[in-house]
């Protein structure tokens, strides 16, 4: 019985492995960046990173209002694969 239970939870977790390896991610999918370690990352000037925080344009964690912000590099890829930045550049220059 135990030995079962361990076979389907190796096949779970091979089976994660493999899916994270897959999206090309590995171990650093989860990684978090502080805003200038972000800014670095998408090749943004940190202000307009910011800007695009303030608009809630980009994926941003805070632990409070005033707080420093935390961006996940998974969220960034995909902010970043689905025209994030040419899009919301667009629009915070539409909107300057």
């Amino acid at each position: 019985m135990i030995d079962l239970l361990i076979d389907r939870l190796v096949e779970r977790v091979a089976a994660a492995v493999v899916a994270r390896l897959e999206n090309g991610r590995g171990d650093q999918g989860d990684e978090w960046f502080d805003s200038a370690q972000a800014a670095e990352y998408l090749r943004l000037h940190r202000d307009t990173l910011r800007r695009l925080a303030a608009a809630r344009a980009i994926p941003t964690e805070q632990d409070g209002r005033g707080c420093k912000l935390f961006f996940r590099r998974s969220a960034l890829d995909d902010w970043r694969q689905s025209g994030g930045r040419v899009r919301h550049l667009a629009a915070l220059a539409d909107a300057a």
